[in-house]
């Protein structure tokens, strides 16, 4: 076989040819007719084997095969027919591959898609907690909270603080005074030893309560930080157990029932507590 001739063996490969395919029909291309002793001889396949090539190359439509007596004589089909075919099946095989995975699709969907949409009817605690460690993170929550708040914002303002820097303290500032400008009801609860040992949050309690009235009241204690947004909303700090930290952990709930509950231990500590 010529060197150039084995080169090509590759795109027989390709459209789905073996390599003795190919190199029987490349040889068949050199005069009419072949005996399959001569086939057996020019491209050294096993007696045994050139009789399944050849059936293969016919049934495939690329060889084709004469009797002369007792004599068969094997030829190569042309091959702009030859492979005409052999891309034409292709074709259909893929075509019937396509239409057989396309039914099973359109099963799998039928089948599937009640099954999907009963599972988005179930709810998970997921669904409505979120859990933050990153002080910006945090910071941009609330700011967000905020921002989105229509009716009332109700705190108990307690440490651990996020607003431990100057940046961070304006943002949370300005956020709220365009919350009370917007017609927003704000009502804080500070303890009593908190305005005592900050002198940044007297003042900040001072300039809320003057400028934007903010409207302040204080209690020897509370059970824990909270803020609760239009009684839908609640973000509190989880207490870390490890003694000394500076993190902070934070729980944001967005639930009706539970913001609602929290509202009224709110209203309950606000009666009690004196204005400042």
């Amino acid at each position: 076989m010529k060197q150039e001739h084995k080169k090509q063996i590759q795109k027989f490969l390709a459209l789905g040819l073996t390599e003795r395919e190919a190199k029987v029909y490349i040889t068949m291309l050199s005069k009419k007719g072949f005996t399959t002793l001569e086939l057996q001889n020019a491209v050294d396949i096993p007696r045994t084997k050139i009789y399944e090539v050849l059936q293969k190359m016919i049934s495939r439509g690329i060889c084709t095969v004469r009797a002369i007596g007792k004599v068969k004589y094997y030829e190569a089909v042309e091959p702009k027919i030859a492979f005409k075919r052999v891309i034409d099946d292709y074709r259909s095989n893929c075509e019937a591959e396509f239409e057989k995975k396309k039914s099973s699709v359109e099963s799998i969907i039928d089948i599937f898609t009640p099954v999907f949409a009963k599972g988005k009817d179930v709810m998970y605690p997921l669904d409505f907690v979120e859990i933050f460690k990153d002080k910006e993170q945090i910071q941009s929550k609330y700011i967000q909270a905020v921002n989105d708040c229509n009716i009332d914002l109700l705190t108990f303002n307690k440490g651990p603080y996020v607003c431990d820097t100057a940046g961070r303290l304006g943002e949370q500032e300005s956020a709220e005074a365009n919350l009370i400008k917007r017609g927003v009801v704000c009502r804080n609860i500070f303890e009593k030893e908190e305005l005592k040992n900050y002198n940044w949050l007297m003042n900040y309690v001072k300039s809320q309560s003057e400028l934007y009235r903010q409207q302040a009241r204080v209690t020897d204690k509370l059970p824990i930080k909270m803020m609760v947004f239009d009684e839908q909303k609640v973000f509190f700090p989880l207490v870390q157990s490890t003694g000394g930290s500076n993190s902070i952990t934070m729980i944001f709930i967005e639930h009706r029932e539970f913001a609602s509950a929290c509202k009224m231990l709110f209203n309950f500590l606000w009666n009690k507590a004196k204005p400042i």
